[in-house]
């Protein structure tokens, strides 16, 4: 006894699953912790936006590139936002700021001009909850189906025979692909010549820039 390859072929889909929810919510516990790690020693500081380059686009939504300035211990720093995996800046891509609004960042107080921002959780939140839904559904469709796995025991007959019938649905579908292919040919007999006039065309370019070629060398050989 084995077990049948609709069972084998739904196992394999739920570990693809498993493992693509669980990536998902995997790199989002892993963003939140590096992003607690990294401003847990910062300091909160109001910023101001003193420049604006606007980046526009014709598709999809026009990109800012904002410019800061902040006074730490009476010097004052100008700095750009960036965004990256880990930091997902409040007036990053996206959003829209104009001259003079302020923005809330952390700063290092060890190094004032390394700076973060409140961390953007929406999308990757929402995101993280509809794939623990999805883990959690696959989980329990996995329980559910190795509960029920003796129900997809057959004889080593039965597989072979299986086997065979998928083996020789391929081999029909692959005829009537190569059937409606002839059959298009048929009712298109001015690509058939095209195609010849081609392959003719191409084959005597090759040819003669072969026999070119050649001539060149005789040429050569005589010269010397």
């Amino acid at each position: 006894m084995r077990y049948n390859r609709a069972f084998k072929r739904g196992m394999a889909a739920i570990v693809f699953c498993i493992l693509l929810f669980g990536s998902i919510v995997t790199l989002f516990a892993a963003s939140k912790i590096q992003y607690d790690r990294l401003v847990s020693h910062m300091k909160p500081l109001e910023a101001v936006i003193v420049d604006i380059d606007l980046d526009v686009h014709i598709k999809g939504p026009d990109e800012q590139e904002i410019y800061i300035e902040y006074a730490v211990d009476g010097i004052v720093y100008k700095r750009k936002l960036e965004t990256d995996t880990a930091i997902s800046f409040e007036a990053g891509r996206g959003a829209h700021y104009s001259v003079g609004d302020k923005v809330q960042i952390f700063y290092d107080p060890q190094n004032p001009e390394i700076i973060a921002s409140p961390r953007s959780v929406g999308v990757g939140a929402f995101f993280a909850i509809i794939a623990l839904l999805g883990l959690a559904l696959v989980l329990y469709v996995l329980v559910k189906v190795l509960k029920n796995r003796r129900s997809y025991l057959v004889t080593e007959e039965a597989y072979a025979e299986e086997g065979e019938a998928l083996r020789r649905a391929r081999r029909e579908a692959r005829g009537r692909k190569k059937n409606a292919r002839a059959e298009c040919a048929k009712g298109h007999p001015m690509r058939r010549k095209v195609a010849k006039i081609l392959c003719i065309v191409l084959g005597s370019g090759i040819g003669a820039l072969a026999l070119y070629i050649l001539l060149g060398l005789l040429l050569l050989s005589l010269r010397g």
